[in-house]
Order: C-alpha cells, then structure tokens, then sequence
C-alpha cells in the first residue's frame, strides 16, 4: 500500500512528499524513497512541530494497521498449526517429546485384546504410551522376569542383574527401563526450554531487553545491510528482518544483532550441534542387534525416540550417517562400535556421559579371550567417575548364574603350575567380577532360571550313532518330522557340508555363519521366518537371543564345546511357554564333552534316547550314499571347470589362435567327459528314488524287527515331541520285555550247558 505525507521543502516550501513502495507482508516498511533526516530542515517555529507530529502519526498509524494485520494472520495461522498438530498422529522418528494426552486414539487402534492388563502395566511404572505399543503387539501381561526386575529399574532406578531362561522376556525387561527414563529425560528437558522461553519473554515486555536490536550512531549508511526505520521517541519495534535502506539517510539507524550465524564457509569449521546419546546397548551377534533394535521400535512406537544400530558388515560410512543424525539409544556390536570411536565419531564421543548402559548374553560378551574390543569401550565409558554414578546398568543373560567346569586347555596349564590364579569360579563370584568390570552400585539380582537351565517345555533327547551315520539319522529325522528345524554345527565347515549335502537332496536348507554376508546372513534368516517347514544350518552365531517364531526342533549335529552354547541353542525352540524338542547326535569321540554338558546341567541319568526304526534307514542310507558321490563328483568338476578357465585365460592373454578342433581337444578331455556321463546317471538315480515315498503310508511293517513298535510306523502325523513323548512313556514295558527274553535266553544256554557235561560223562 502507498501513502503520501506532506513536508516543507529545503527552500522552505510546502509539498507532498511520497513514500514509493508496499508495507512488508509481516509488517514492516519497504523502499521509503525521498525522506530526508527530520533534523536537517529548518522548520518554522510556529508549524515544525505541529507538521513534524502530522508526518509522524500518519506513519505511525499506516504501521499500527499493518501490524494489526499482521497479528491477525499470526493467530489464525497458530490455530490451524495447533489444530493440524492436535490431530496428526506421533511418528517414530518425530525429534518432539510426545505426551501421552497428546495422542489421538482411533477406534481400531483403541480396538485391542481383551484380555489385556494395562494396570499390571501400569503399576510396574510402566508410561502410558509405552503401554499403547505393548497393546498393539498383544503383550497382555508382563512375564516373570518382567514383573521382577521393571519395578525396581522404572520407579527405584536401581541397577539390575537378570538371569533367566530363553524366550522369557528379557528383551523388554531393560528395554521398557531405558525408554521410560529417556521419555523423563527429555521431558525434563522440554520444561526446562519452556521455562527459559517464559522468562525471556516476561523480560522483552518489561522493556529490559530490545530483541537484539542496537542502536547504532554511525553517519555512513551501507545499501548492503538491512535496516529498520524506528523513532526512539515512540518505541516502535518491529519484529521485520527485510527492510531496505532509506536513501541519503543520516544520523539514527537500527541494526540487529544475530548470534546464531554459520560462519563455517569462511572459518572452515563446521559448528555441529550435538544432540544428547542417552542409551548404548552391546550384543555379541548382529542378528541379535538389529532383533534388539525391532523390538526397542516397536515398543517406542508412540514415544518420537530415535534408535540405531551399528554393526559389522555393513556400509560404516552409511552407519556413520545415521549417526550423524543424533539417535537417543544405539544398539551395537563391540568390534563395529570400538572402530567407529576410534575413528573419533563426534556423537559416540559421548559414551562417557550416557545415562543407560545394557549388556545382553554377558557371560559370552565378558568371556576371556572373545570381544577384546569390549574392554576397550568399558574403560572409556568408566573414565567419568560421576557419570558412572549416574549412569544405570542392566545386565542380562539366560546363563548368567550358570557355572561350567574349566576349559581343556585352561585346566592343563592349572595343572603344570600349582600356583595358577585358574579356579572354577562359583555363581556369587561369577556375578561379582561382572559388577566390578561394569562399576555397578545397589543392583537388583534376579535369578527365575531351573536347575537345569532349560525351559520347562523342553523335551531333550538324543541319538547315539557312529560320525558317518549321523546323516543318515539327521536325513530321517527331517523326513519323518516337518517343521520348522534349526540345526547347529561347531563349525563353518560343517555348515558348507551339510547346506551343500541336503541341497542335493532336495530340502532346500539355509546356511547361516559368520563368514557369510550381512546382507545374505539376514536375507536367509527372513526366508527361514517365512516357511513353516523351512531348514537353518548355522553356527553359533544364531544360539543366542534370535527370537525366530515357531521354531519345533533344534537339532545339535555336533555336541556344542561349553553348556551354556546348549543351553542358548535349545533355546531358539519352546519360546513363550511354547513346546519343543532338541535332539544332540552323539558319536564315542564326542563322550567327554557329553559327560561334562550332563553334570553342569545337573542331569542324574543320561538324556533319553529318541526312538528310530532301523529298518527304514535301508532306503535312507540309499539316498544319502548317491548325494555324498553327487557332492563329491560336482566337487571334482567344480574344480575342472577352474583349470579349463585359467587354460583359457592364458590363452587369450598370450594372443594364441587355436583351431576348433585343438581347442576342443584341449578343454575337453576323456576324464572330464567320462566325470559329466557318471555325474548325470548319478543325478538320475536320485531322482528316481526322490519320487517315490520314503515312509509309504501303506507299509505292512511284517519284516520289522520284534522291538520295533509298528503303531508308530503308519502313524506320521505325530510330531517328534509326540513321539518321544510315546517312547518315555512305553520305554519301561520295553526294558522289562528284553530283561524276560534274556533270562530265558540264560535259562537255555545253562540247560545246554548242563545236558553237553552229561552226554561227556556217558
């Protein structure tokens, strides 16, 4: 809008005097062209003033009614934010603190379980908005170790020591502590920012403070920098940054101090703000990472907390990015984690200073010798002793209480040296090392973990046999019992074997070990999830904390090195009071490791043996004898199909032209052709015998052995824990049926004895 104002000219006469430009749209005045300084003009006594006052209220009020304007728009706009902020729903990646009265519940999210208990939630300390996402994801009630360890942690912030069996929970028991303290840290925080603001602003009215305007007496004017056009008299202030400069201005001028300007274009250093790292969590495996950080989002879900994991195998320059963006907790292995301190990353520099610290599967993470980089980490996060104060430890382990006789190696060297500090720790001072290494105060100990270190819906059994039967027994027992199978070797090797072995046989396993990529790693752990017949062959690295729903069987193909490796691999199966099976193959070599699992476990009597018809392995061995010289042809091909390549290659690097014909004799000779001819008839047998049944339902079972149960054969649709059920149960009849045979059998062979001595004497 223009105005026009009336003033005396230089030569004393009376003219209009235009201001050319529009008021800003915030409220401020842009191009006022043609106005001299006020002090300049020789005014006459009788109408300076009475003009000067003219020129200034027609100012004044131009700018009094586009302000009013201005503060209009201001509100009208602050309501439909308001309106907009009331209704939209919290996202996890929100950086503001959602409140729990904040949220906006629709009927399908408030539609929930019925049996849900929210006040058994609630009266453990639980938020409220913590409370919504267990709702979501059917947690009705806190499990055992829930209920013991998130009261003391929440409402005592007390430090917490947790032993208890796999699938029980524990995951949520420090994850719920570490949000519902974070969510009080940054509400604190919030009313802290309000409080400033409030003060501030009680001060801008009282007129202590000009909202960084100074007033600057300079006479040269810069066209380059912004300034406001303002009478001291009246006390206009204006919120506008954009005005331009009034022409052949002098004397009074306005200019605003800024004091949140990015200088780093000239200095060269970038001004970061760092945002808070409230929380750090170490895993031993990756997979149990990136578990870990599923979980904590889902149960963050309404609480705008960011989290991150930062793991082997993956891109460090991408974990560095996310990184950058200030997650609150960070969810890591020791190795990836200690490399990117090392390289100096400015929001892990804060690990000193984190208000929470977890530690899961820690009697593998504190073991000598394994995660050398862990140490490492704990010392720098010990540095700040009052920070250690502060700072709250959750530490978490289905085998924390677990005491196993010591290693081999370890007792030969206790052996050579009668003054060796090696000695069989007990459970209070198992617990003891680990609250000194972590510099724990006041904890919370809790111990809801059997003698015997299993869940109670466990069934253990095992299978007693030869190394080279042990395919037999694992091929039958896959083919007789479906369902979802988790096979653990000792080693990598082991794994290559049988993923190679069963592939040829057609059921379609899954590898999983540490040489292999992240990516693919996760890729066959979804695949795994995904079928309900589907086939894991993996080392340790999937014992520990993998929460794999559905799991019916682990099966050990080699009996694990220590009990608690037994312990967390029985573990993947009878989750959530849930039932399973685990089977361990034995073979005589591996005895002494199986006598020493036994006595840590508490085992009075040997593990049950799992009942196999051996009748029907006849047809078994078959299938696994042609597979085994399929793997070994392919092998030996595999290796051809290298040598005609590197021929190859040399000769095109040399320039050689050869004719077809010695070009074909050359890369195919007689051995390769006669390997092709055996390893296709091989292919072929196999899947002859493939397409026919290998347990036919309508098998009479007449030629079976007289301890053989035939109800057992024709009925396949018990499962293996129905079947093992059945044997425990029948196993005493059987015992007492071969105790008769054999006496008779006695009776007999005394009798034959006793008739050849009086046929010597006649």
């Amino acid at each position: 809008m223009k105005n026009k104002v009336n003033k005396y000219n230089s030569e004393g006469k009376w003219e209009p005097l235009k201001l050319e430009g529009d008021f800003l749209s915030d409220g401020g005045i842009q191009g006022l062209i043609g106005i001299e300084e006020l002090t300049d003009y020789n005014w006459e006594k009788e109408s300076k003033t009475s003009k000067r006052k003219q020129l200034e209220e027609n100012l004044n009020e131009a700018i009094d009614d586009e302000l009013i304007k201005q503060v209009e728009k201001k509100k009208k706009t602050s309501k439909q934010t308001n309106q907009q902020t009331k209704v939209r729903k919290p996202r996890l990646n929100d950086e503001a603190f959602v409140k729990p009265e904040d949220i906006v519940e629709s009927d399908e999210e408030s539609s929930g379980p019925s049996d849900f208990n929210s006040a058994a939630w609630a009266s453990l300390g639980v938020p409220s908005v913590i409370i919504k996402a267990l709702k979501d994801q059917n947690f009705t009630a806190p499990t055992n170790i829930q209920s013991l360890t998130l009261a003391p942690a929440i409402l005592g912030r007390r430090d917490v020591l947790g032993a208890a069996e796999t699938g029980s929970g524990k995951t949520l028991a420090f994850a719920i502590p570490i949000l519902a303290g974070i969510m009080e840290l940054k509400a604190e925080k919030q009313h802290d920012t309000i409080d400033e603001e409030k003060e501030s602003m009680s001060l801008n009215k009282s007129g202590s403070t000009n909202d960084n305007w100074i007033v600057s007496s300079d006479n040269e004017s810069d066209q380059d920098n912004d300034n406001e056009f303002n009478d001291d008299d009246d006390d206009l202030n204006s919120d506008e940054d954009n005005c331009n400069n009034v022409n052949e201005a002098q004397g009074i001028g306005c200019v605003k101090v800024i004091d949140n300007m990015d200088f780093s274009e000239i200095t060269g250093k970038k001004q970061i703000i760092k945002k808070p790292l409230y929380a750090l969590i170490l895993t031993p495996t990756r997979e149990l990472a990136i578990q870990i950080k599923n979980h904590m989002c889902k149960a963050a879900k309404y609480t705008g907390i960011k989290i991150a994991v930062v793991v082997g195998g993956m891109a460090a320059v991408k974990q560095e990015r996310i990184l950058s963006k200030g997650p609150e907790i960070v969810i890591a292995t020791p190795g990836r984690l200690w490399e990117l301190i090392d390289h100096g990353n400015e929001h892990l520099s804060q690990l000193p200073y984190i208000k929470y610290l977890a530690i899961d599967e820690t009697d593998r993470m504190l073991e000598k010798g394994h995660f050398q980089e862990l140490h490492q980490i704990v010392e720098r996060m010990n540095i700040n002793e009052l920070a250690v104060k502060q700072r709250q430890t959750f530490v978490f382990s289905a085998t924390l209480t677990l005491v196993h006789d010591i290693p081999d190696y370890l007792q030969r060297k206790k052996n050579k040296n009668s003054k060796s500090k090696i000695f069989k720790l007990t459970s209070g001072q198992k617990l003891q090392k680990v609250i000194h290494m972590l510099h724990i105060k006041n904890p919370k100990i809790v111990d809801v973990t059997q003698e015997r270190g299993t869940a109670g819906t466990l069934t253990e059994c095992r299978i007693t046999c030869t190394i080279d039967h042990k395919d037999y027994y694992l091929y039958y027992f896959l083919q007789r019992h479906h369902g979802r199978t988790l096979i653990f070797c000792n080693s990598i090797g082991c794994v290559k074997r049988l993923a190679q072995l069963f592939s040829i046989l057609d059921c379609h396993p899954l590898p999983l070990h540490a040489s292999m990529q992240q990516r693919q790693r996760l890729k066959n752990l979804e695949k795994f999830q995904e079928d309900p017949n589907g086939i894991l062959v993996a080392t340790d690295v999937a014992a520990r904390g993998l929460d794999i729903p559905n799991v019916e069987h682990v099966i050990h193909y080699q009996v694990p090195r220590t009990s608690e490796s037994y312990v967390h691999r029985s573990g993947r199966t009878a989750r959530a009071q849930k039932e399973g099976i685990t089977v361990l193959m034995m073979e005589p070599s591996e005895l002494q490791n199986y006598t020493k699992l036994c006595k840590t476990l508490g085992h009075t009597q040997d593990i049950p043996t799992f009942p196999v018809i051996d009748k029907l392995l006849i047809s078994v061995k078959e299938r696994i004898n042609i597979a085994r010289e399929i793997d070994k042809l392919e092998l030996m091909s595999r290796r051809d199909n290298v040598q005609k390549g590197w021929l190859k290659n040399a000769i095109e690097e040399m320039d050689l032209i050869l004719d077809e014909d010695q070009l074909e004799t050359t890369m195919e000779s007689k051995e390769t052709a006669d390997l092709k001819r055996q390893l296709k008839s091989k292919r072929k047998e196999l899947e002859r015998h493939l397409s026919t049944p290998l347990f036919p339902k309508g098998f009479s079972g007449k030629y079976l052995e007289q301890n053989i149960d035939t109800p057992m054969l024709h009925d396949n649709s018990k499962t293996a824990i129905q079947v093992m059920k059945q044997s425990l149960i029948d196993g005493p009849k059987i015992k007492k049926r071969k105790i008769i045979i054999s006496a008779q059998q006695k009776q007999e062979i005394i009798n034959r004895k006793k008739n050849m001595k009086r046929s010597k004497k006649n």
